[in-house]
């Protein structure tokens, strides 16, 4: 059983997994994968805008900077 699990989940992309700001290396890169995730109604696209102003990324370079989670 567990080799037929491992098997299937094998076969499933590695996009379909949410993503993080930190998976792009600019805020339009972010944004373009927002909008295509978005508009084809798959998930994973909502970490990606914490604030939720329809703006993926916004601490990315090119992004506005605003709201970018407080630094350790």
């Amino acid at each position: 059983m567990k080799l037929i699990l491992s098997m299937l989940l094998m076969l499933i992309p590695l996009s379909i997994y949410a993503k993080k700001c930190a998976d792009f290396g600019t805020q339009k890169e972010a944004q373009t994968w927002y909008e295509q995730r978005k508009k084809a109604d798959q998930t994973g696209w909502k970490s990606l805008d914490r604030d939720g102003d329809g703006k993926a990324c916004d601490c990315l370079p090119g992004g506005s900077g605003k709201n970018c989670p407080k630094k350790k």
